[in-house]
């Protein structure tokens, strides 16, 4: 579901132990939170393991018939449709969610509440609300700590708030 790296590593990892592997998204082509580069040393990895790439198809359920699974297969542009694989394992990869305690306890110690301007961001002026006076710092987060995404989006978000510190 992800379509990152995480996932086709996983994948790659799977096809070169000798597993016969199907690879499923729900997106309309392969793997679209990577990039050109990237896509084909994956994909050379997987046609050589012969691995299946099924896209389009979301994986709506698993459940178990004996000492197999069966995965339940349907699609969001064909309503009605429906599909059925019979393995012996399913890996799923949705991407990460943030460990966010620490942000969460420390919200109402600083400046800022943890709220971030992101028009100024983008336009100028103080990017921080001033919602506590007597919070002792200013408090924001990036990258993987707000959702899950690649290296390329933290390195970013990095860059915008360390210019604007």
């Amino acid at each position: 579901d992800n379509g990152g790296h995480q996932g086709m590593g996983a994948a790659e990892l799977i096809a070169n132990a000798g597993s016969k592997l199907e690879l499923v998204s729900p997106e309309r082509f392969f793997a679209p939170e990577m990039g050109g580069m990237n896509h084909v040393p994956y994909i050379r990895a997987f046609q050589e393991k012969g691995v299946t790439i099924t896209i389009n198809t979301r994986l709506r359920s698993v459940r178990r018939e004996g000492n197999q699974l069966i995965a339940e297969l349907d699609s969001d542009f064909a309503d009605g449709w429906r599909g059925e694989r019979r393995v012996d394992q399913v890996v799923v990869e949705h991407g990460t969610l943030p460990l966010d305690d620490l942000y969460l306890a420390l919200k109402p110690l600083s400046k800022n509440g943890g709220a971030v301007d992101y028009e100024r961001l983008v336009s100028g002026g103080d990017i921080f609300p001033k919602r506590n006076p007597e919070g002792g710092f200013v408090l924001f987060r990036i990258g993987d700590a707000v959702a899950s995404r690649n290296i390329h989006a933290a390195i970013y978000d990095g860059i915008r708030f360390g210019l604007r510190i």
